[in-house]
């Protein structure tokens, strides 16, 4: 398959008013684009050069990725980057599009917890990037041991009111805004879900009443990269994909 139909298929589930908008060359786009075939595709959230280092000795030809190469990592860019180009790697990134799709982070981790959504969340120029919905009615410690069993890590968790859990809030990644867990409680959610937290964050959930459950941003976001693979591959099929894994480090 060459690069230019990977492009195509890649952007293919996105309206052009959402690719439009979110093309600024640092939300959705290419490191190292070389015109090529792609036989194999490692998928992660994250690019680090030990994600690099993993599909140079799977052999991928080309690197999908949530995040793109954080501009703020100074030397840890640079080294993507000179890996990347040494070693005739594409990488394909793909975050706010991705975020606010139906099928992204978000929805993608409401599925695995079966969460029938209802209503969206957070936000942003236009678009949503979380979601509520209902669940079969759980005991906070019955719901967390699920939220740990579908991340696969330990999460924290701040228990601010006794009530049964019936609803949910998710953002994944970063939902740490106080006007997510505000729009969470105004839509009945007993707990809600992210990948980060400030001091802020924990005042206001006691305060509202809303219990508060820290995954990671890469976990919380990673069903989100599965899902998205698994659309491309099915428009791809002679393609083989498979998941880089990733530390759990939050």
């Amino acid at each position: 398959m060459s690069i230019k139909r990977f492009e195509e298929v890649a952007l293919s589930f996105f309206q052009k008013e959402t690719l439009d908008f979110f093309n600024d060359g640092i939300q959705f786009g290419f490191n190292n684009y070389q015109n090529k075939n792609i036989k194999q595709i490692g998928y992660s959230v994250n690019l680090t050069p030990d994600i690099i280092k993993q599909a140079i000795e799977k052999r991928v030809d080309l690197i999908l990725t949530h995040h793109n190469i954080w501009e703020d990592h100074f030397e840890m860019r640079e080294e993507c980057l000179k890996l990347l180009e040494d070693n005739n790697l594409t990488h394909f990134f793909n975050h706010l599009p991705l975020d606010a799709s139906n099928f992204g982070p978000s929805y993608a981790l409401a599925e695995r917890l079966e969460v029938e959504v209802t209503d969206r969340i957070s936000f942003y120029e236009g678009f949503y990037f979380g979601v509520v919905g209902n669940i079969q009615p759980l005991t906070l410690d019955e719901f967390t041991i699920k939220l740990e069993d579908v991340l696969g890590h330990k999460v924290r968790v701040w228990k601010n009111n006794n009530e049964v859990i019936k609803r949910v809030g998710i953002v994944s990644g970063s939902g740490k805004d106080l006007i997510n867990l505000h729009e969470a409680k105004t839509l009945g959610c007993e707990a809600y879900i992210t990948g980060e937290k400030s001091l802020t964050t924990l005042l206001y959930a006691r305060h509202i009443g809303l219990n508060f459950l820290l995954g990671s941003h890469t976990f919380t976001e990673i069903d989100g990269m599965r899902k998205y693979a698994q659309l491309i591959n099915e428009k791809m099929p002679e393609v083989n994909f498979f998941e880089l894994k990733e530390e759990w480090i939050e």
